[in-house]
């Protein structure tokens, strides 16, 4: 993709002005797969390397979680809200629950506070990026 500055772009409006990440992560694709930062892209391989090693088993990209079911108040629908880790496997017959982090948002310190009261029993990871 070719950046074009904006005074130019009429001229070539096939051509897109880049993705800037809210938070400065840049994506990257492994495997195909596309990961919203570097360091979530590196624990992937990390994680693919222990699974094929023997160390976890079973390991899923995006796992969801139903924090609060859908509903419905005074005619209007209410979507439920969901909780999206990044990867789940299972380590010595303990499920694992991960997220990779660089920047701690308010949205995502509430939805982890929901998590972790609608599922007692999880064993929950936060990564930071280094």
């Amino acid at each position: 993709m070719v950046y074009l500055p904006k005074e130019y772009r009429h001229l070539f409006p096939e051509a897109k002005a880049p993705k800037w990440h809210k938070y400065g992560a840049k994506g990257v694709v492994i495997d195909g797969i596309k990961f919203p930062s570097i360091a979530e892209g590196r624990r992937y391989q990390e994680l693919k390397l222990q699974q094929h090693a023997g160390i976890i088993s079973e390991l899923e990209l995006q796992p969801e979680f139903v924090l609060q079911e859908k509903f419905k108040h005074q005619g209007k629908d209410h979507l439920a809200i969901k909780y999206r880790a990044d990867f789940r496997y299972i380590h010595q017959g303990e499920c694992i629950v991960e997220d990779v982090k660089g920047m701690l948002t308010a949205v995502y310190k509430i939805k982890k506070k929901m998590l972790l009261k609608r599922y007692p029993d999880i064993n929950f990871k936060e990564i930071f990026a280094k």
